[in-house]
């Protein structure tokens, strides 16, 4: 009997019967098609939250993000409001569920279960809005869980043949649809219980696009890639380093492969039809985002790499200490460099957009939320653009519709609870006043901080610019992507009259001193 206790005692059950209860009444609305009763449980939700242990407000928000998902389905009314609180629950479950009290052992079990259809249905959501890069980042997380749950397997691989779609190099879609055709047969011929006939037949139909030849010639054929050495060791665990985290400004880093090939920034802009006397503005445009990037990556890593005694630059700098246990240093001045950086790119990305378009934005008036709206000003002041960007006939502009709808809705709507907080940090770096302290003494900011700065614990720190270095990954990416599917009417229009064809030259590495 005492064994038999050990065993029982060794788990524990984080949520409650409440969040368990409310959950199945959610599911049975859903399959009885009963909004009425839908609507009346997400009042009641409201609620329980307040009553409950962070792993129950988990699974509550998880329910919460089904439901209202579920809901607009069932109404018709798939709006882009109903869908911000889909993803703003999704996220609030994962920022519950992922806190370091629930990675215990004890409760392995029960937490694992919740995260891997949080996981995959944030994922789906991510996916719905264009957000391919982010959903497939889920989707691996989901199945680094439970690597034969079908719908992450099925679901993964549908978005993986959809970026190949999306890719324009020949090469690069190969890999894509290579990666996609398996994925996809693995979720057809998985024994996972949850996933249903109707899916498994939804995946088949998408497998089935492809020809047999191409199926024999490519999907099935053995994988090889050719190898690059490294001879500077700093070098190689620097390329790694990027490569483990999905950080190169390069599509393939997406695949579930880390092979060192990948390790490299090639993306660029596509093949563009302009006039005759048209200069490459965009080319140089789009190099210099990518040198920004690779430059505040970069500052980043070699903040991780610190040594044991202060920089000589930071020696006699005759710097007052204070209560606040504020840090000083030449490594977390590189991080706040890489913070600016990175958010300030994003504007440019506007900068880009506005003119590659010709939306009519006077140049005072572009930012990466004022480039969605069809006008500006205010008052007299105020004037239409020429024309408003349309996110639904471009699926790559779509996901940088919906980063700047996580950066810039009003924060209360907005579906990244998180940004909230690093838009305050960016605003305090560049107007205002920032110290950065130990995460340990957070809890006595309060006491012994001046009242005047924004106190940001260096993890923190570390966290926020990780997360940007990811979304701006993202977006270059898709900027890229983006600008092919706005080129391929142009080509097909073109097909006929005579295009002179202009070469670019590459600038060498030699040349970067």
């Amino acid at each position: 009997m005492k064994n038999q206790s050990k065993l029982l005692n060794k788990y524990c059950d984080p949520f409650s019967n409440k969040a368990k209860e409310l959950a199945l009444k959610f599911d049975s609305a859903t399959i009885d098609k009963d909004t009425k009763k839908l609507k009346s449980l997400l009042g009641e939700a409201g609620g329980i939250l307040k009553q409950e242990n962070d792993a129950s407000k988990a699974m509550i928000y998880y329910s919460l993000g089904t439901a209202y998902d579920d809901l607009s389905r069932l109404t018709g009314s798939q709006t882009e409001e109903a869908f911000q609180k889909v993803l703003y629950c999704f996220r609030k479950s994962i920022n519950l569920i992922e806190q370091d009290e629930y990675t215990k052992d004890i409760y392995r079990p029960y937490v694992l279960g919740l995260k891997e259809i949080l996981y995959t249905n944030y994922a789906n959501a991510l996916d719905h809005c264009g957000r391919k890069i982010a959903a497939i980042e889920q989707y691996k997380k989901a199945l680094s869980i439970h690597m034969d749950f079908g719908m992450a397997l099925g679901n993964l691989g549908r978005v993986y043949q959809h970026y190949g779609m999306l890719e324009y190099d020949d090469n690069h879609r190969d890999l894509f649809h290579y990666f996609a055709y398996h994925y996809l047969n693995n979720a057809i011929n998985c024994n996972d219980p949850n996933t249903y006939d109707a899916a498994k037949k939804c995946f088949k139909d998408t497998i089935d696009v492809y020809a047999p030849e191409y199926v024999e010639n490519v999907l099935t054929s053995d994988l090889s890639f050719n190898q690059y050495v490294y001879d500077i060791p700093e070098e190689l665990a620097y390329r790694e380093w990027c490569l483990h985290n999905g950080l190169f400004l390069n599509t393939l880093n997406d695949l579930p492969v880390a092979e060192l090939c990948f390790a490299r920034d090639v993306i660029q802009l596509p093949s563009m039809i302009v006039g005759i006397h048209d200069k490459p503005i965009f080319h140089g445009m789009f190099s210099q985002l990518k040198q920004e990037y690779v430059y505040a990556r970069y500052l980043y890593y070699d903040t991780l790499n610190s040594c044991d005694e202060p920089h000589f630059a930071d020696k006699e700098t005759y710097i007052k200490s204070h209560t606040d246990y504020a840090q000083y240093s030449i490594r977390l001045e590189k991080l706040k460099t890489s913070f600016k950086t990175l958010y300030g790119m994003f504007d440019k990305i506007a900068f880009f957009l506005e003119h590659y378009f010709d939306l009519g934005i006077k140049e005072r008036d572009i930012n990466f939320r004022s480039i969605w709206q069809d006008s500006a000003g205010f008052g007299k002041k105020k004037y239409q653009y020429k024309q408003k960007l349309d996110p639904d006939k471009n699926f790559a502009l779509s996901s940088l519709y919906w980063i700047s709808k996580d950066f810039f809705e009003k924060f209360e709507d907005s579906p990244n609870p998180e940004l909230k907080r690093i838009k305050d940090i960016r605003d305090a770096l560049e107007h205002k006043y920032v110290k950065i302290n130990d995460y340990i003494f957070n809890d006595r900011i309060e006491d012994y901080g001046d009242g005047l700065a924004l106190y940001v614990s260096e993890k923190e720190m570390y966290d926020a610019t990780f997360m940007l270095l990811k979304i701006l990954r993202e977006a270059i990416i898709n900027l890229s992507l983006c600008v092919n599917i706005a080129e391929e009417p142009k080509r097909e229009a073109s097909k006929d009259k005579l295009i002179m064809p202009i070469s670019l030259m590459d600038y060498e590495d030699e040349w970067k001193i």
